[in-house]
C-alpha cells in the first residue's frame, strides 16, 4: 500500500473570468491531451458541445475511450462553464477525476484489508473509531460498541491527510465510501485546485441535504444585485429566454458561499422541460453562483429537448409547491451579503475552508488518487459529519455496520455476523432487513419476506421504511401476490415518491394486471427519475404499445435500445410496430 500524503502551497489564480483556476482552460485542454498522449491508453474519444445553442450557455461532454469506459462505467462526462472553453475545459477535467477516482478505486494495492485490530496490531496510525460515529451523527452508541460490529469485516484501508491536523491517517475508506460513495473525487490543474473543488462539493451536498430534509426557509438573493458582468450576463441568457430564477442563500453555518439556483420554462414545462433545481459552492459567492447557473444550463438540455436529468445533490421537484420554502423566501437579500472567504491564493482559501469548517467540528480529509500514468493530481475528500441527501438522516452506526457487512461479506458469512450482530441489538430492525435481503439474494423469497416484517413490526426509521416496502414489494411481485405488492409499495410511495425502483415494481405489478395505464404512468415516472434506464423505457413502450399509443411506444423502444440494444422485446415490440406503420 503506498503511502501519498498530500502538502499544499501558495497556487496563485491565473484565470479568474468564470472560474478560478491555476491556469487559463486552453491550457488546460492542452495539457490534458499532452497527458493523455503520454498514458498509452484510450481515455479519450472525442469532446462534443451538446446544447441546443438556446440559453447559449455552452455545455459539453467528453466521451470515454474504451480504457476510461472500463475503468469508470459510464460513456460520458458533463462539463459546465460560461465560454465553450470553459466548458470544454471542465468535461476534460470531470473525465480525468473519474478514470483517476474508479483506477485507484480497483487497484488494490491502493488498500489493505481488516479491521480495527488488525490495523492497530499492524501498527498503523488509524482514524478513531469516534469519528466514524461523527460521521453518520451517531450520539446513542459509544465507540467500543461500533468496534465490536465492525469486527471481522474485511474492511479496506487507505492513507488520507488531514487537511485540518496536518498529519497523515490510515483510514477505513470501506466504510467512508458506503457514506460518501461518489460524492468528493476531484481533480485540478494542481492539488490546491482539486482540494478546493473537493471541499467545495462536499459542502455543497451537505447543505442541500440539510435545507431539504429540514425545508429550511432560506434568504433569497435579489438578481438585480448582481453585478459581476459574467453572472450578469448569465442572468439575462435565462431572462431572455422566459425563464424563471430563483436563487437563494444556502450557506447555513458552513462559512462556505453556497448559492442555490432553481429555474424552470413556463412555455414548455412539463410537456419538453423539467424544473432544475442545483447549487454551487466556493469561497466566492460570484464564482458560486456562476457554478450554480451554468450547472442548471448543463442539466437543462436548454429548456426545450425533453431532456430528463438524474438528481444528485438536491432533488428534482416536479412543481413549485413541492419547493415553497425555496420560492418563497421570508426575506431578500443581495448577493454581497454572503459569506466571502476568497483570496487571490488557493492556499489561503483552503486555509479559510478549513478554519470555517472547523468551527462547527468538520474535519477535512484528502485521499491522493492520482492516476501514475495520468498524473494528473486527483483528490477524494472525506469530511466526517457531512450530510448526504440519500442518507441526510442517519444517527446509527449500527445501522451503517450491518450495510457494510452486507457488501462485504459472503452470504453465509453474512448471515453469520448478522446473528452476531443480533445478540448485541436484538430490537434491530435493520439487521432483520439485512437477513432479508441476504436470503431474497440467494431466491429464499418465502423466508425474506417473514425478515422484511419482522423489520417493519420493529419500529424502523421513517426514512428507512421505502427500502423496507421496496424488498416486500419485490418479494410479493416474484410470488405473483401482485394486488397485495401493490399495497405494500404505495405506502412506500407515499413516504417517498423519488425512488425508481418503487415505481419500477409498480409498474410490473400492474401490467401483471393488465393495468396500462397505472404500469404507464409508474414506468413514465421511474424514467423521470432514473433516465439511463434502459428497461423502464422498454417497459414503458410495451405498455404504452398496449394502450395503442403506437407513436410514443415506438419513440420509447428506440430509447431503450439505443441504450441497450439487447433488451429483446423491445426489438420485437419496435419491430412489430415498424411493420405495422409500413402495413398501414
Amino acid at each position: 500500500m503506498r503511502k501519498q500524503p498530500i502538502r499544499i502551497s501558495s497556487c496563485q489564480k491565473v484565470y479568474t473570468y468564470d472560474q478560478d483556476k491555476a491556469c487559463t482552460p486552453e491550457e488546460t485542454v492542452a495539457r490534458f491531451h499532452e497527458r493523455l498522449k503520454a498514458t498509452g491508453l484510450d481515455i479519450l474519444k472525442e469532446v462534443r458541445r451538446i446544447d441546443t445553442g438556446r440559453l447559449d450557455i455552452p455545455v459539453y461532454f467528453s466521451v470515454c475511450g474504451e480504457d476510461a469506459l472500463k475503468t469508470i462505467g459510464t460513456k460520458k462526462q458533463m462539463g459546465k462553464g460560461s465560454t465553450p472553453e470553459q466548458s470544454r475545459a471542465s468535461a476534460c477535467m470531470e473525465l480525468g477525476e473519474r478514470f483517476s477516482f474508479f483506477s485507484f478505486l480497483k487497484n488494490p494495492d491502493n488498500f489493505v484489508v481488516g479491521d480495527y485490530r488488525a490495523m492497530r496490531e499492524a501498527g498503523y496510525p488509524v482514524l478513531d473509531v469516534d469519528v466514524l460515529l461523527r460521521s453518520v451523527h451517531d450520539t446513542k452508541n459509544d465507540s467500543g460498541l461500533l468496534e465490536q460490529l465492525l469486527e471481522g469485516l474485511p474492511m479496506r484501508w487507505t492513507w488520507a491527510t488531514s487537511l485540518t491536523r496536518e498529519t497523515e491517517v490510515l483510514v477505513p475508506f470501506s466504510w467512508f465510501y458506503a457514506i460518501n460513495e461518489f460524492n468528493g473525487p476531484s481533480a485540478g490543474n494542481t492539488y490546491e485546485e482539486a482540494i478546493l473543488q473537493g471541499i467545495s462539493e462536499i459542502v455543497e451536498r451537505h447543505v442541500c441535504a440539510v435545507v431539504t430534509r429540514e425545508r429550511i426557509r432560506t434568504p433569497g438573493i435579489d438578481p438585480e444585485s448582481v453585478t459581476d458582468p459574467v453572472a450578469r450576463r448569465l442572468i439575462e441568457r435565462f431572462q431572455r429566454c422566459g425563464i424563471e430564477l430563483y436563487l437563494n442563500d444556502f450557506s447555513l453555518d458552513t462559512g462556505m458561499p453556497t448559492v442555490a439556483a432553481l429555474a424552470w420554462d413556463p412555455s414548455t414545462f412539463p410537456e419538453k422541460s423539467e424544473i432544475v433545481y442545483t447549487a454551487g459552492t466556493t469561497p466566492d459567492p460570484t464564482k458560486a453562483l456562476i457554478r450554480a447557473l451554468t450547472e442548471v444550463a448543463q442539466l437543462a438540455g436548454d429548456f426545450n429537448t425533453e431532456a430528463n436529468y438524474v438528481a444528485s445533490g438536491l432533488p428534482k421537484p416536479l412543481s413549485l409547491d413541492e419547493v415553497d420554502y425555496v420560492v418563497r423566501p421570508e426575506r431578500m437579500i443581495r448577493l454581497d451579503e454572503m459569506v466571502d472567504i476568497s483570496a487571490p491564493d488557493m492556499r489561503q482559501e483552503i486555509d479559510n475552508s478549513l478554519r470555517a469548517l472547523e468551527r462547527i467540528g468538520m474535519e477535512v480529509l484528502v485521499v491522493n488518487t492520482i492516476h501514475d500514468k495520468l498524473q494528473i493530481p486527483a483528490i477524494y475528500t472525506i469530511v466526517p459529519g457531512a450530510h448526504f441527501r440519500e442518507r441526510a438522516a442517519g444517527g446509527d452506526a449500527a445501522l451503517f455496520a450491518a450495510k457494510l457487512a452486507a457488501e462485504l461479506l459472503e452470504p453465509a458469512a453474512l448471515e453469520e455476523k448478522l446473528s452476531a450482530m443480533q445478540q448485541m441489538l436484538p430490537e434491530a430492525y435493520y439487521l432483520e432487513f439485512y437477513r432479508g435481503r441476504n436470503l431474497y439474494d440467494q431466491g429464499m423469497v418465502e423466508e425474506a419476506l417473514g425478515c422484511f416484517d419482522r423489520a417493519l413490526e420493529r419500529n424502523p426509521e421513517e426514512e428507512d421504511l421505502p427500502y423496507i416496502y421496496s424488498y416486500k414489494g419485490c418479494c410479493l411481485r416474484d410470488l405473483g401476490r401482485w394486488s397485495e405488492a401493490v399495497e405494500v409499495l404505495e405506502l412506500g410511495r407515499r413516504l417517498d415518491d423519488e425512488r425508481p425502483d418503487i415505481h419500477n415494481i409498480l409498474g410490473v405489478c400492474h401490467f401483471k394486471q393488465d393495468n396500462h395505464e397505472q404500469a404507464a404512468f409508474h414506468f413514465s415516472r421511474a424514467v423521470e427519475l432514473n433516465p439511463v434506464s434502459a428497461i423502464d423505457y422498454a417497459n414503458l413502450a410495451i405498455n404504452l404499445e398496449r394502450l395503442g399509443r403506437h407513436d410514443e411506444a415506438i419513440h420509447n423502444y428506440q430509447i431503450a435500445l439505443s441504450m441497450d440494444p439487447d433488451i429483446e422485446f423491445a426489438q420485437a415490440g419496435l419491430a412489430r410496430l415498424l411493420e405495422k406503420e409500413v402495413e398501414a
